[in-house]
Order: structure tokens, then C-alpha cells, then sequence
């Protein structure tokens, strides 16, 4: 509008009859058409292309950010492994029989989304009626059945403090095996221990070997499993950043401090612990089978089960903002260039109105170029 008062001022002083076509061409010229679909077409085309990766964008503001981020946290149950535990070994430690500790245990677990819980119950028929339940995130569950309080879940949940040895002996044992331990306790002390095992997910090497291929050069495995299958984990995929025993809590302040430092981070988990970690990071990655609330708080979902999908994400991630880049430059360039033209009285109006659709139809055909991406 400065430009356009600018220009009919100049001509209404030199040229009177220049004044209405020159000031009508700058503003033809300066209408911004192709910059307001830079970015809308782009984003558009990139949906429909992330559906045909298998991956759902939920909500495209995070593009960017995918695109940019090097540093990735996963979690690891469910995400990194299949996320469906397979229950290997019931040990009795008190007056139960293996058989009622699986129906206590199953009881606890009713109503759980968690890997670890669901392998807990695959007891369906006769379960006892379980009152004041109560499920800690992180930790495990805790109910009360036919007047006893008992508690299934972590060591640290479900150990009372000055347990014996031997079991401390013997839960670690497991957990250097590479099992997922789980204990059923009750006023008495720990009853049965169950131990599981959770494969890793196919596709996770080949996500990682893209996503270096891709700038990303810093991966941490935030996981509430046991430190020991954590950093086993980690050893077994190259990542040197492999931290077990966290907290939903210690995950989020984990990567709010990574944030602080002006790092864009990216989070891939799948569970209800680590719900405030996804909503908290720059960008969010689920499983589309993963619980509800992960799933609320992703930006992205992967259709499938293979991981590998990711790389390819990031990859459409970076050709998308490196379109909407061009489509930006273009629209610009040609405004700086036509601007002094048509100021100038050298562009009529309907030569404007030629080279505004022009400018238009050149965003739009770069945008489609990305179906091919």
C-alpha cells in the first residue's frame, strides 16, 4: 500500500494519466497470492504423502521441527521393542501357587495398557473382584482382594524396604538375563516374580541407520525399565545414552533440559508414561495401536508396526520445508523484481494480472513435485 501511494503520488504529479494504470499494476503485482500458498499447498501435497508412507500427521506445525531436530529420545518397551512382553518364568516365593499368582496378578492388570500388564493377563474367566485400585504411572498397581492389599509392578513398588537379600539377588539375576520383572507382593512380602521377555521391534536398525543418514547424530533411550535391560538395549543398538529407572516425571524434566539449551528434541514412545514427554517435545512420534493418550499427544502416528517408517518421514519432513523454502523465494524474487517495473509504468495492469497468476501457478506446480518426493 506504501509502494502504491508512493507511485500514484509520483505520476499524479508527473504524468496524471499514469497514475491510475501504474498504481493498479503495483498492486496486481504486490497481491500475495503465491506467498499465501507456499506454504498451505506444500503442507497439503506433504499430507497426502506422509499417508501414502504409512504415517498420519496430526498436526503439520510440527513439520519443521522434525525436519530440523538431531537429537531423537525413544522410549524402549513398546517402541523399540514389539511392546508384546511373552511371560517366561513364574517364581513363587511365599504360600501361592503359580496358578494364583497369575489369577492375582491378572486381576491387578485388568484394566491396564501397559506391554508388561497386558502379558499379565491372559487370565480372563473367575478373576477376583479387586477394590481401592489404584494404577502408578511408572511404577505398577496396587488393589485391595477379599480384604488384602497386594501390589504388582517394579521392584522398587513392590519390595518393601528390608527385604531379604536373596530376592534382591534374584530379581537382578533376571534383569542381567534380559528379563522384564515384575513383582506380586502383599503384606507379607513378595509372593511370585514374573519374568519377561519383549523382543526388539523389526525395523529399528533400519530407522536408526536413516535417521543418521538424515543429520540426526544423538539418540537416548529414556525407558522405565530396569537400568540393567536398558543399557542393554542401548549396547545392542549403538546408542551410548541408555537410561533405565525413569519416572514419567524424570522423562519430562529429562528433556525440558534439553530443551533449555536451545536443542530441538524429538520423542518416539507409545505408552500412558510417557504421554508428557510427547506433548512436551518438539515434535511426537506414536504407533497408531499405541494407548490413547500417546496418541493424543503425538504429532505424528506410524500406521504400521515398522519403525523404519520414521527415517522416511523426516526425509519428506525436510523436502517439505525445502519446498515451501523455494516457494517463498520464488514469490518474494518475483514481487522485488516486477515491483520497480510496475512502478515504473513499464507493466499495464493486465500484464500484472498475467504475471501474478504466473507467479501463483509456479507455487502450485512446485508443491506437486513433492507427490513424487
Amino acid at each position: 500500500l506504501l509502494i502504491a501511494g508512493s507511485t500514484a503520488l509520483y505520476w499524479w504529479l508527473h504524468d496524471p494519466s499514469q497514475a491510475l494504470p501504474s498504481t493498479i499494476a503495483v498492486l496486481i503485482v504486490t497481491c500475495p497470492c503465491a506467498l499465501a500458498l507456499a506454504t498451505p499447498m506444500a503442507l497439503s501435497v506433504s499430507a497426502g504423502r506422509f499417508i501414502d508412507l504409512g504415517v498420519l500427521p496430526l498436526r503439520m506445525k510440527a513439520l519443521d521441527a522434525l525436519a530440523l531436530c538431531r537429537h531423537f529420545i525413544f522410549d524402549k518397551t513398546g517402541t523399540l521393542t514389539a511392546g508384546k512382553p511373552a511371560l517366561a518364568e513364574v517364581i513363587t516365593t511365599g504360600r501361592l501357587s503359580r496358578q494364583e499368582a497369575r489369577t492375582i496378578a491378572a486381576a491387578l492388570a485388568a484394566d491396564s495398557e501397559h506391554p508388561v500388564a497386558r502379558a499379565l493377563q491372559s487370565e480372563s474367566a473367575g478373576l477376583p473382584t479387586v477394590e481401592s485400585r489404584l494404577n502408578v504411572p511408572g511404577a505398577g498397581t496396587r488393589g485391595v482382594i477379599d480384604g488384602c492389599e497386594w501390589r504388582l509392578g517394579k521392584a522398587e513398588f513392590a519390595i518393601e524396604p528390608g527385604s531379604s537379600r536373596d530376592l534382591d539377588e534374584q530379581v537382578s539375576r533376571l534383569q542381567a538375563d534380559g528379563h522384564i520383572v515384575s513383582l506380586l507382593a502383599n503384606s507379607e512380602g513378595v509372593q511370585a516374580i514374573f519374568a519377561l521377555n519383549d523382543q526388539l521391534r523389526p525395523g529399528v536398525d533400519a530407522m536408526l541407520a536413516g535417521l543418521k543418514e538424515l543429520d540426526a547424530d544423538s539418540f537416548t533411550i529414556l525407558s522405565g525399565d530396569s537400568r540393567a535391560n536398558v543399557s542393554r538395549m542401548g549396547s545392542r543398538l549403538g546408542i551410548d545414552e541408555a537410561i533405565g529407572g525413569m519416572t514419567p516425571a524424570d522423562k519430562f524434566q529429562w528433556t525440558k533440559e534439553r530443551q533449555t539449551t536451545g536443542n530441538k528434541v524429538a520423542m518416539f514412545g507409545d505408552g500412558i508414561n510417557d504421554a508428557p514427554t510427547l506433548a512436551l517435545a518438539d515434535a511426537s512420534i506414536s504407533f497408531a495401536d499405541a494407548t490413547d493418550l500417546a496418541n493424543n499427544s503425538s504429532d505424528f502416528l506410524i500406521l504400521g508396526d515398522n519403525p523404519s517408517v520414521l527415517a522416511d518421514a523426516r526425509r519428506l519432513a525436510r523436502k517439505t520445508r525445502r519446498n515451501i523454502m523455494q516457494n517463498f523465494g520464488w514469490a518474494a524474487g518475483y514481487n522485488l523484481l516486477a515491483i520497480p517495473f510496475a512502478a515504473a509504468g513499464l507493466i499495464p495492469p493486465w500484464g500484472a494480472a498475467i504475471g501474478m497468476s504466473l507467479s501463483s501457478l509456479v507455487v502450485v506446480i512446485n508443491a506437486l513435485r513433492l507427490q513424487k518426493a
